[in-house]
């Protein structure tokens, strides 16, 4: 086998037998001394990356990161809310006999459809943790739900933007939120409230949503 080379200083093309892999030579026409070994193939030109979808990628800008553990998180289609996050206990998800871990429902979790996650901004105050603000996410269709299989903070990376809850979608969060916490809880929050119980089809967060883990997205106009 013959090993084809080049010369770092003349650039002259050359040849070896395969006998003489790793010995080093002199270069016939210029002298340099050369390791003889294959000579790297030529640099392919980098392929440009295509943006076909630059709004969206804007629009993911700044999404949660992962999950904050005093925070709230519930995952909705358009009739029911499906699961949330229990902590401790990671993602708990809808059965006909109540909620099992997610893992358990495997089989029941899609592969497509429309989802909404909400993220529920709680705060501690010398009377107990209070929720203060909401944001509303949309979750990837085609196979952004079974994300939750794989860690707690998976599905963030399935969010696409922001998005309002339609009317179904505000009743089930209210009585997630009234049926695993005490009345307390929304004390420091009438303008959620107010929202999920009002016709505003077009707000995509209520309240104070700052936190370290969600830098918040731009408004939809």
């Amino acid at each position: 086998m013959v090993i084809k080379l080049v010369c770092p200083g003349c650039g002259s093309g050359m040849s070896a037998p395969d006998t003489y892999l790793g010995k080093r030579g002199k270069c016939p026409k210029c002298g340099t001394v050369i390791t003889i070994q294959p000579a790297a193939p030529p640099a392919r030109p980098s392929t440009p990356i295509i943006v076909d979808d630059l709004p969206t990628l804007i629009h993911t800008e700044g999404v949660p990161r992962r999950i904050s553990f005093s925070n709230i998180y519930a995952i909705m289609n358009n009739d029911q809310l499906l699961a949330f996050w229990k902590r401790g206990e990671g993602w708990q998800y809808r059965t006909s006999h109540g909620y099992v871990p997610v893992r358990s429902a495997e089989s029941l979790v899609p592969e497509q459809g429309e989802f909404v996650l909400a993220e529920g901004n709680v705060r501690e105050f010398e009377e107990g943790h209070r929720l203060v603000g909401v944001q509303f996410f949309k979750i990837a269709g085609g196979g952004g739900l079974k994300s939750l299989l794989r860690g707690e903070s998976e599905i963030f990376e399935k969010i696409v933007g922001r998005v309002p809850l339609g009317l179904s979608q505000k009743r089930q969060f209210l009585l997630f939120i009234r049926d695993h916490y005490f009345q307390s809880f929304t004390e420091r929050a009438g303008d959620v409230i107010e929202y999920l119980t009002n016709e505003d089809f077009h707000t995509t967060q209520i309240g104070d949503t700052q936190n370290e883990d969600s830098a918040g997205l731009p408004q939809e106009e």
